[in-house]
């Protein structure tokens, strides 16, 4: 008598007889070791916002806007933007202060009144009309 093995259907026979296990094996442990430092940056975000700090005072008090919106020289501009730039953490670090005059002479209107009508930005990429302030 003569025994003939059946042969196995593709792909459910391995080389080791613990690869199955061992892979399944390594597969949990590589997700328990990301969800605990998943677990340790939830934690850690925690401790960081129980630990934030207001943010600063102002350096200088900010003038008040004119009836148009603007401000009534350059200098208050200028007081306006260190004021709104020492307030705020990320402008400190960012904002350099310029200031323009945005009243611009247009053809055909008479003589306006306000000529005085005061900007402020943290940069001059507005164009040449903006002026370092300090």
């Amino acid at each position: 008598l003569k025994l003939v093995a059946a042969p196995l259907p593709l792909g459910s026979h391995t080389t080791k007889p613990c690869a199955r296990s061992c892979a399944a094996s390594a597969t949990m442990a590589r997700l328990a070791a990301a969800l605990a430092a998943l677990a340790w940056c939830v934690a850690d975000a925690k401790v960081l916002r129980s630990q934030q700090q207001p943010p600063p005072e102002p350096a200088a008090e900010a003038p008040e806007k004119a009836k148009d919106g603007g401000y009534g020289s350059k200098g208050d501009a200028c007081m306006a933007c260190k004021a709104s730039g020492t307030a705020s953490c990320a402008m400190f670090k960012s904002c350099v202060c310029y200031a323009t005059n945005a009243h611009f002479s247009v053809g055909g209107v008479p003589n306006p009144t306000d000529t005085a009508h005061f900007a402020w930005a943290c940069g001059n990429e507005g164009g040449s009309k903006y002026e370092l302030c300090f």
